[in-house]
């Protein structure tokens, strides 16, 4: 079982509770979400205690929601990696629970094994049971539904939406750059609102195929083309696409004119910036982001010992004219682009006229 600290445990609860745990039956909350986004190297804690921690979190809940969180994570179990079925059962346990201190009698059904068992090892009652010839996908993303409370949060103008919350390392959804606190809005052209129609959406891919996913990242709306899904519908032959495969109509390629700079917090902060550079690329987010990245790494080099804390992955906006990420000791880096020469100087002369700040010799990396 994956190690979970105390802290950890107590953050689990309280997004169960943020996120909506007494929430209209269907709309069940994805617990992989929850335990992946808890892991830390800390002391590893029963599945006893993880139980009792999350209990509290469901009670008063009525039955019937009882009923439908309970189906919905039993019927993520047959395509979870088995890593995270320990994750789901302290969910189905501690929902359990709360069902029979209510009383309740809809989809109690018992539980055989221990957390380490595998979805063969869980009994429900025919109503609790998912359907076995519904399709299910996967991309390997965590999530939870879209509550009023997140929606404000991160400026989404739809009324549905998944929040992801983690990604499984080498799954569609990493390789294909989508991030932890990336809303999905759409799959394939169907706007999803709970987990399990998602899969259900994914499900009708061939196995190894690729989905158009619209999303909201960074209060505006983005489309990436995510693969490969892992469906139960059979794989198509090696070299075949199948009918509706997605196709996203390239970026030009222009030229930007650019400036990064990386700004430190506390009373005796540093700041430095590059010189007015120039890039040929296609203006996306992971070639900004890259070169982003490449000026930290620059700084980090000609200030050693100062700009330690590690940054997450640069988030753009969509045309790439300003991209940013913070530490944790929220140092701040950025990097400013215009297509026009003109407007590109200003933000340099701006710059330089700072005082404070140093401007560091660097030019980006050959592509």
């Amino acid at each position: 079982m994956q190690r979970v600290s105390k802290a950890a445990r107590a953050w689990m609860a309280a997004l169960v509770a943020v996120s909506g745990a007494a929430m209209v039956s269907g709309c069940a909350l994805d617990p992989v979400g929850l335990a992946i986004g808890a892991v830390s190297a800390v002391n590893m804690p029963s599945e006893a205690s993880l139980v009792a921690d999350m209990v509290p979190s469901y009670r008063g809940t009525d039955c019937k929601a009882l009923a439908s969180l309970q189906r919905g994570y039993i019927d993520q179990l047959p395509s979870l990696d088995p890593e995270f079925h320990e994750a789901v059962m302290v969910n189905v346990k501690a929902v359990r629970q709360v069902m029979a201190e209510q009383r309740c009698t809809a989809g109690a059904g018992a539980v055989a094994g221990t957390g380490s068992a595998s979805a063969a090892a869980v009994t429900a009652d025919p109503a609790a049971a998912p359907a076995a010839r519904e399709p299910q996908g996967t991309m390997g993303a965590a999530v939870e539904p879209l509550t009023p409370h997140l929606m404000q949060a991160l400026g989404v103008e739809s009324p549905r939406g998944l929040v992801v919350t983690a990604l499984i390392p080498g799954k569609a959804a990493e390789l294909s750059d989508i991030r932890a606190g990336d809303v999905i809005l759409e799959v394939r052209g169907v706007a999803v609102g709970d987990v399990v129609q998602m899969r259900g959406v994914l499900g009708a891919v061939p196995s190894g195929q690729s989905v158009l996913v619209k999303l909201w990242r960074a209060r505006e709306p983005r489309e990436l083309i995510v693969g490969p899904i892992i469906s139960t519908t059979p794989a198509l032959p090696p070299g075949a696409v199948y009918a509706d495969a997605p196709v996203l109509a390239a970026a030009p390629v222009r030229e930007r004119f650019c400036v990064a700079q990386m700004t430190g917090s506390g009373l005796f902060s540093s700041s430095v910036h590059s010189p007015l550079f120039t890039v040929r690329n296609d203006g996306s987010e992971a070639e900004s982001a890259k070169l982003t990245t490449a000026f930290w790494e620059a700084a980090r080099k000609a200030q050693p010992g100062y700009w330690l804390a590690p940054h997450p992955r640069p988030t753009c906006t969509r045309d790439s004219k300003v991209c940013t990420s913070a530490s944790a000791d929220s140092d701040v880096l950025m990097m400013l682009c215009e297509t026009d020469r003109r407007k590109g100087a200003e933000i340099y002369e701006a710059l330089r006229r700072d005082k404070p700040q140093t401007e560091l010799p660097w030019s980006p990396p050959a592509s």
